[in-house]
């Protein structure tokens, strides 16, 4: 039981941590894992061998959409005009939080 109650908490700890600044620590580490993966590519010449590099990428925007879709849920507007451009592309405009007109 009480290895119940210490999970329990951990996750709640956790929810609640990412409530309060995981918009913001999303957006902040998927801009630098973007830019990162990006420039990799760059310095590398576009060789894809080592996947390495687009997948940090890929991550990085995922992180940084993930941190405007927090931000959108818990304020009702979007942080950035770029963000609610993103946003408003056919398939990301079904899982927007709040509309994106």
């Amino acid at each position: 039981m009480a290895l119940l109650v210490f999970i329990a908490t951990g996750v709640l700890l956790v929810a609640i941590l990412l409530w309060g600044i995981g918009s913001g620590l999303a957006r902040l580490v998927g801009i630098i894992m973007f830019i990162d993966g990006i420039g990799g590519m760059f310095i590398r010449g576009g060789d894809l061998a080592n996947t390495r590099f687009p997948i940090e990428a890929g991550i990085g925007l995922a992180l940084w959409l993930a941190g405007h879709w927090l931000y959108a849920l818990k304020h009702r507007l979007w942080r950035s005009h770029l963000a609610l451009v993103v946003w408003r592309l056919p398939i990301l405009s079904l899982l927007a939080p709040i509309p994106t007109r």
